[in-house]
C-alpha cells in the first residue's frame, strides 16, 4: 500500500459527524451534499441523482 491510499476512516473522520451538508463527489451520481451520517452510511442530496443512501467509501469530499 502506497502512503496516499486514505482509508473509509479517515474520509469518515474528514466529514462533519453532524451531516450538515458537507460536499461530495460519487462517479455515478455527481456533486451532492451529506444529508445524515449513521455510522458509516451517509444520506446524500445530489444535484441531479435525489437522495441516495451509501457507505462513505463509495463517495469523495469534494
Amino acid at each position: 500500500m502506497g502512503g496516499t491510499e486514505r482509508t473509509a476512516a479517515h474520509r469518515r473522520a474528514e466529514l462533519k459527524p453532524e451531516g450538515d451538508g458537507d460536499g461530495v463527489f460519487h462517479l455515478k451520481f455527481g456533486n451532492g451534499n451529506v444529508a445524515t451520517i449513521d455510522g458509516n452510511k451517509l444520506a446524500i442530496d445530489f444535484d441531479k441523482a435525489g437522495q441516495k443512501r451509501m457507505q462513505d467509501s463509495f463517495v469523495e469530499r469534494g
